[in-house]
């Protein structure tokens, strides 16, 4: 069942209007997957509510019931809008409005949003919105599924959308769909908000031990007149070098001993390269920033116990900022492959929660013996 995170009451009475006017609009039930997808429509539905300002001028005559729910899929992929309707029921709701951070496709194009007037229900795909400029983007579907379900007519999306997209129908004209113009690299764009729901920022904390065991080798670089020496000599080529294979040998392992590798399922292959995209690109942020944490750590404590004339002696050249620099960078890449053998996430929860796919298995109905 659905979990009530807001309820928003009509603006008019946010407004101050007399407490016993009933709205006069429609009654709206909206249902978000938890997490990130959520925190959007909290914030969207707290600027609707905002009494000093118009961006709830076109919503002020609704009620609005918003609730957190992880939105079931079937076995074939597709989101179980017959659960969702049930939901609605019990919620005595008019309309009915999914967003949900599920990538949904038609063909080769991703959905933005989805309106299915027979039911009065609409379908926004958080992905398809891209990594940027979220909160406009999904005031504008959000719009869309409200004006068009209530007025059960596509001259709505085709107003709102104007030339930033492109309106498709499907099964005769009673659903239809919003999609990227033709020249837009639609998917390229939805698998960069695949990434954005990933929050690999927040992957951070999850790689905590990785983080340890990594400084923990990359700090006798500080100590080995070796390394100093090496690392001096190497042009920043090879250094360079050097570090990609590092982060890239951190991003296969956790992938391979966590099996975060997708197989093609029933959206195909297309849709399996995008979830893989986005699980890499994901993971290539949060090494990548883990990385520049180490080489910063590294080079700090290089600065604080090498003595410049120790250091110019080992190496024989003068010291300089750029030797410091250095020595960090190819302890850091030390540090990071010695840190990914045998690295893995702090927990199984993070591990269930980092990936597109990973997060998506967990809608699937399950037997009596997977439970």
């Amino acid at each position: 069942m659905p979990e009530t995170n807001t309820m928003r009451e009509p603006a008019s009475r946010q407004r101050e209007e007399p407490q016993n006017e009933s709205p006069s609009g429609p009654a709206i039930a909206i249902y978000s997957d938890r997490g990130r997808t959520s925190m959007w429509v909290s914030r969207m539905l707290t600027e609707l509510e905002d009494p000093d300002g118009s961006e709830g001028d076109w919503a002020s005559d609704l009620s609005i019931v918003h609730k957190r729910a992880v939105i079931p899929l079937r076995q074939d992929a597709t989101l179980d809008l017959d659960e969702v309707k049930k939901w609605a029921q019990e919620d005595e709701a008019d309309l009915t409005v999914v967003v949900t951070e599920i990538p949904r496709m038609a063909g080769r194009r991703p959905k933005r949003s989805e309106l299915h007037f027979a039911d009065s229900l609409g379908v926004i795909s958080l992905p398809a919105l891209g990594p940027f400029r979220l909160r406009k983007c999904l005031r504008r579907e959000l719009r869309i599924c409200f004006d068009a379900l209530r007025n059960g007519s596509t001259e709505d999306v085709q107003r709102h959308t104007g030339l930033t997209a492109r309106v498709e129908n499907q099964k005769g004209g009673d659903t239809v769909f919003t999609t990227a113009p033709r020249f837009v690299p639609a998917r390229t764009w939805t698998t960069l908000g695949m990434v954005a729901n990933n929050e690999p920022l927040w992957s951070l904390p999850k790689l905590s031990a990785v983080f340890s065991a990594a400084a923990a080798t990359g700090a006798f670089g500080v100590f080995f007149s070796t390394i100093w020496e090496m690392a001096t000599f190497l042009p920043e080529w090879r250094l360079a070098a050097v570090s990609a294979i590092a982060v890239v040998v951190m991003v296969s392992w956790l992938i391979l001993a966590n099996r975060l590798w997708d197989r093609p399922g029933p959206g195909g292959k297309r849709e399996a390269f995008m979830y893989n995209a986005s699980t890499v690109i994901s993971l290539l942020v949060s090494v990548g920033i883990l990385y520049l944490m180490l080489f910063v750590a590294i080079l700090l404590v290089g600065l604080l116990l090498i003595d410049p004339e120790f250091l110019g002696d080992t190496i024989g050249e003068e010291a300089a900022l750029g030797s410091y620099v250095d020595i960090a960078w190819l302890s850091a890449s030390m540090g990071t492959v010695a840190g990914a053998i045998g690295s893995n996430f702090d927990d199984d929860a993070d591990l269930r929660n980092l990936t597109q796919g990973s997060r998506e298995m967990q809608r699937y109905p399950r037997d009596a013996e997977q439970r």
